[in-house]
């Protein structure tokens, strides 16, 4: 593993300002704890790369045997499938990734023993989440372009990006899928193993969000589903951004809809964050596993 190079001077000890203190402290979490140690281990960056590629050759080799690659399709608005696709794999990954992603860091610091220490430590929880947060948020925004990059460079998806509309719609996205993120963490919190909040979130969203097929063509009594989850509201406005240079104003209903998910879900979890973490330091199992 890469050695870790040491801090400058300026940043060790004393007083300072509380700006360089969170960029002290962003450098501490994405760079020496996040990035130095995720790309030392060369066969891990190997197989994230292909589970990033994969699925997007898989699904374009089943567009060509179906028939549908390059094809317009009807309940596309006569949009490209292959394009589609793309979208969707590139972001339903992204928030599958922010959901499990806390649920994840969490369980790693119960195996190697250092939940306790993290949670005791000055810096406030809700500060330790959102630090550990950066280098996977880093992570996932490198994969939703190379993706993206995939499909445009190689399959032949044709961009007519509207940037204002993608990057208030990904921001959006992410904050709304923060709420479950947070449950997640909370129940691994409490349950030690398993991760159902985000297994179940995962494979929903597959099927349900408009990932790999339109909402329109499921069936009607279960079509409702896939406006629980704000990834179905995320990947209209992204397509839109991404695909026809929709404006900001002409995707108005789904950024709102997913404003409102983040406004109910985030203050949601993490009052269940803050009820499991002080209700396993009264028993004295924050550090089990």
């Amino acid at each position: 593993m890469a050695e870790a190079p040491e801090l400058p001077r300026s940043w060790g000890g004393g007083s300072e300002p509380a700006w360089r203190a969170v960029l002290r402290k962003a450098y501490l979490f994405t760079y020496l704890r996040g990035w130095l140690v995720w790309s030392s281990y060369r066969a891990q960056v190997a197989l994230t790369l292909v589970g990033w590629l994969v699925p997007v050759f898989l699904y374009f080799l089943l567009a060509v045997f179906l028939g549908a690659a390059g094809s317009s399709i009807s309940a596309l608005d006569g949009g490209s499938y292959i394009a589609f696709f793309v979208v969707g794999l590139a972001y339903q990954g992204f928030v599958s990734n922010l959901v499990g992603m806390l649920a994840q860091r969490i369980r790693n610091e119960q195996m190697m023993g250092t939940l306790e220490h993290v949670f005791l430590s000055p810096t406030s929880p809700g500060a330790v989440l959102a630090y550990s947060s950066l280098f996977g948020v880093t992570l996932n925004v490198v994969a939703t372009g190379v993706i993206l990059a995939v499909g445009w460079g190689v399959l032949g998806v044709h961009f007519v990006v509207n940037l204002p509309t993608v990057v208030l719609a990904t921001v959006l996205l992410a904050v709304s899928s923060t709420g479950l993120g947070l449950v997640a963490a909370a129940f691994i919190m409490w349950t030690k193993q398993g991760n159902p909040v985000a297994t179940f979130f995962a494979l929903f969203t597959q099927f349900f969000a408009g990932v790999l097929f339109p909402v329109s063509v499921l069936p009607s009594p279960i079509r409702f589903l896939a406006y629980s989850v704000p990834l179905t509201f995320g990947l209209d406005a992204l397509r839109s951004g991404l695909l026809q240079g929709g404006s900001i104003s002409s995707q108005a209903a789904p950024l709102a809809w997913m404003a409102v998910y983040a406004l109910v879900t985030v203050p949601l979890g993490i009052w269940l964050f803050r009820v499991v973490l002080q209700r396993t330091k009264i028993d004295g199992t924050i550090a089990t596993y």
